[in-house]
Order: C-alpha cells, then structure tokens, then sequence
C-alpha cells in the first residue's frame, strides 16, 4: 500500500529530504561508527554455534560479545523455528533447500518465501521479536538473492524486510495510510521498485503524507544501489533511535560491504518508551490493486540471517561459498 515510486526523482528526493545519498563524505562520517564493514579476510564459512558468531572472522571475537547478537539463524537445523520468538505472527521461511544448490550461500541449507501469481503475501513471510525491547540501534543482516528471472512486475514496490518500533508491540502491526505521531510507532521497510532499484520505506512523525517517505539508496552521487536476481547480496540494515526530543536518529544500509544509503536527523519518537520491538521479512508486493501483485509464482532465498545490536558485515565475501552459493 502507498504512493507509487519514482526512481527517476530518487537523488532529487534524497538531497531535499533528509541527505540519503551516500557520496564519499557520508562515507568518511559513517567511519566513527561502523569501522569493521569491510569484508573481512576469514574463509567466510559460519559456526553454527551462536556465541561463536562467525568461524575465520578476522575482528569479531574483538570487537563483539555473544550478548550483541539477539538472534544467528543459518536454517541448518530441521527445527529452526523453534527458537524464534514471535507474536502475532510467524518464523520466517515456507521451507528449505538443501545443497549442493545455487540457492544455497553456505553451509547445508537456505530458507525460502514463495510469492504466488495473483497475491500481495508471500508464503513463508514472518518476524522476530526480540526477548526485550531495544532502545537504541538495531542492525538487520541477511544474504539474500532473487529467484532467477523474479520479476516484481507492475506492482508498487516489493518490501524484503524491516524494523518496527512501538510504544507497545500491539501498535507494531498494520497502520499503513496513517502518519505516526512520535507517541505510538514508526517503521522502516528495504523496498525494491520496479527498476529493482533499493529504497527505504520510512512511516515516521515527519512524513510528508499518510503515506510513509521513499528515500533511494545509492552507492555514489551516480550509481543507485539494485539487486538482479539469480545473485547473492549480504544485506544489512541498521535503526538508530532518536533520544526522545532530539532530531538524532538514523538509518543506513550497507550493501556486500559497501554503504548504500544513510540518512541522518530523523525524528522516530517523542516518548522513550517508544522502542526496536519486531524485525520482518516480508517479500510483500505493495500495492492496492491487482497490477501490484506478484506476476507469477517466484521465490527470494536467505541465509546467514542475524539480528545484532551491533554491525555484522559479510565475513569475507571474497571466498567461494560452501554451501555451492557463488553468484553463476
């Protein structure tokens, strides 16, 4: 649901909005808080053990405690869900595909949303609720890659995941068309337009309309940063809450590594109380019609999908994956 998208006014809109393009100088600001981006020089394959975090990394045991990651799911286990807290809705996934496969990155297995011809929903879509709600940043990792040949068709914008903030995990849910007051909720949502190129989808108290604001990411004054399917990406995205009465609060995705798009001084709430409560992933077709609607049946894949309150990164992205994931 919302206003369609316009890639053609993304860095018109990311300059008189909020500064979302991420040329070299918000690069160089972006170093004082995320130093250990860069792929690291490991072998990049994973521990399956959670307080490990990632076997070969060169800086995680330095720069992390097990304390930092809420949730480390590479879908190995038959019963994965089961460790996944929830609310209202699901754990992610509609199944699982084993190696030796291209759609799995590494290790045994990857999960899967299916998108059915004709619908908005996918198959498999779901949450994470952490144990407590965060008050400060959240960082939202993933390796992602599209079906090849998805396609998102005529619809408004494909949502692939988010963050959703509320005063109560109740006001996290629903609301779409209507302008958060800074007392209730805010939401930010990674979206895909029809030219696959990378937004955010922000519902937050100083949107222009009931409508949440799209902001486009871009890797250079030059470049917007897309996904093509049948290839892996490691996608990370990263909320910053404002302290309450102050414009200090932030968003920035980083993608394979590279900062993709960053926005300073946002306003997501008033009240601390108002707080980090849900992560999603939603492979949803947004719109209200049926032209916005998946145009045949297609799936997204994920793997390595962790939920951290501090930066992740892509543990060596320059190795070739175990699990049979290369990008051919």
């Amino acid at each position: 649901m919302g206003r369609r998208i316009f890639p053609a006014l993304y860095c018109v809109a990311m300059f008189v909005f909020i500064n979302g393009c991420a040329g070299n100088k918000i690069v160089d600001a972006e170093k004082g808080i995320r130093d250990t981006l860069e792929p690291n020089s490991g072998t990049g394959q994973l521990s399956t053990k959670p307080d490990l975090g990632w076997e070969g990394s060169a800086d995680w045991n330095a720069r992390r405690t097990a304390g930092d990651i809420l949730l480390f799911e590479d879908f190995e286990e038959d019963n994965y869900q089961e460790k996944w807290t929830v609310h209202w809705g699901k754990p992610v996934g509609a199944g699982t595909v084993s190696a030796p496969s291209r759609y799995v990155f590494a290790g045994k297995r990857s999960a899967y949303l299916e998108s059915m011809q004709g619908r908005h929903d996918s198959l498999g879509a779901g949450e994470y609720v952490p144990e407590h709600p965060i008050d400060n940043a959240v960082y939202v990792r993933m390796d992602l890659r599209l079906e090849d040949g998805f396609s998102i068709g005529t619809a408004n914008q494909l949502k692939l995941f988010g963050i959703r903030g509320g005063i109560r995990i109740e006001d996290t849910y629903g609301g779409a068309g209507s302008k958060p007051t800074g007392r209730d909720k805010f939401s930010v949502t990674l979206g895909l337009d029809n030219w696959m190129k990378l937004h955010f989808y922000i519902y937050h108290p100083d949107q222009r309309s009931g409508w949440g604001d799209s902001v486009g990411c871009s890797v250079s004054y030059f470049r917007t940063a897309g996904l093509s399917p049948g290839k892996w990406y490691c996608v990370e995205l990263m909320l910053k809450n404002n302290i309450p009465g102050t414009k200090n609060g932030q968003l920035a995705l980083w993608l394979d590594g590279q900062l993709a798009g960053k926005i300073d001084g946002l306003r997501f709430r008033d009240e601390d109380t108002v707080k980090i409560r849900r992560i999603t992933v939603e492979d949803y077709f947004g719109g209200n019609t049926v032209r916005d609607t998946s145009p045949k049946n297609q799936r997204l894949y994920i793997d390595n999908f962790v939920v951290s309150t501090k930066p992740v990164g892509c543990f060596g992205r320059g190795t070739t994956p175990s699990g049979g994931g290369s990008n051919r």
